[in-house]
């Protein structure tokens, strides 16, 4: 069971609604729903991972991506 719940679409504030439609195309994952809570934090946090992502190259982004959800456990 998740410690922070997570903001669904049907309960979300129209801030982030409009996050999630125009920003996440539709389809915020479960990270981006437990930011949702502090709206200012999730915007923060997609500029961030948006420039992080740009600035690797493709192959390096997803071995970083998979090795740190090694390191954690994370089989999701």
């Amino acid at each position: 069971m998740a410690r922070i719940s997570l903001v669904e679409n049907d309960q979300a504030s129209p801030e982030v609604k409009e996050i999630y439609e125009k920003t996440l195309r539709g389809k915020p994952g479960n990270f981006q729903k437990a930011l949702a809570h502090r709206p200012e934090m999730l915007k923060n946090f997609l500029g961030f991972y948006a420039s992080v992502g740009r600035s690797l190259e493709r192959k390096l982004y997803e071995l970083i991506y998979i090795r740190v959800s090694m390191i954690n456990g994370c089989h999701y």
